[in-house]
């Protein structure tokens, strides 16, 4: 009877033993799984950061031509009154095409948010876009020799205003779109 006992109770240990491990391998399972799952989260946020980086460079890329071809068109605007200049038509039709590039990448830039940063890129397009007509107004007044009246807001008075709001908004962009990658880094070191 002592050995029937003692087989009974070398039984249950084995059992216990067995479903022990069984539920030492599960939770060990479940934690590869869990660490798995994070190390997924993890790539997949950092390819969004890449992602979105690679949207907000371009942007500022393209706007970094209209800003500076619209430079170079507004000096050679101001320099044709008095000397004769070359290339005007050229130019004017690059910063269009500028323009139109940039216009492209906004959208890019609207669907990768956030909201502020969208909407301040909204608001440099709509500057941008501000570039060529304001420019066309100045070449027109340029080469017509045209002088305004006491207190009229010239043409050029209009270009420097447009292109300081350019400016502004730029740098209104960048600060966004800054933290908007650092807000996605804060998340993807706490996600780890």
């Amino acid at each position: 009877m002592t050995a029937v006992v003692t087989f009974r109770s070398e039984r249950r240990k084995d059992a216990a033993l067995v479903e022990q491990q069984r539920l030492q391998l599960l939770s060990a399972e479940q934690q590869q799984a869990q660490l798995l799952q994070a190390e997924e989260r993890r790539q997949v946020r950092e390819l969004q950061m890449d992602h979105r980086r690679q949207v907000y460079q371009q942007f500022l890329a393209d706007v970094h031509v209209v800003n500076h071809d619209g430079d170079r068109l507004g000096d050679m605007i101001m320099r044709s009154y008095y000397e004769a200049v070359g290339g005007i038509d050229a130019l004017a039709a690059e910063v269009d095409a500028a323009v139109r590039a940039a216009g492209g990448s906004v959208h890019k830039v609207q669907l990768e948010g956030p909201e502020t940063v969208s909407q301040l890129a909204d608001e440099l397009m709509t500057c941008l876009s501000q570039l060529p007509p304001t420019l066309n107004i100045l070449r027109r007044w340029r080469r017509d020799g045209s002088r305004s009246e006491p207190g009229e807001e010239t043409p050029v008075d209009s270009w420097f205003q447009v292109h300081s709001r350019l400016n502004d908004r730029l740098d209104a962009f960048v600060a966004a779109a800054r933290g908007a990658m650092d807000d996605l880094l804060r998340v993807n070191q706490s996600g780890r």
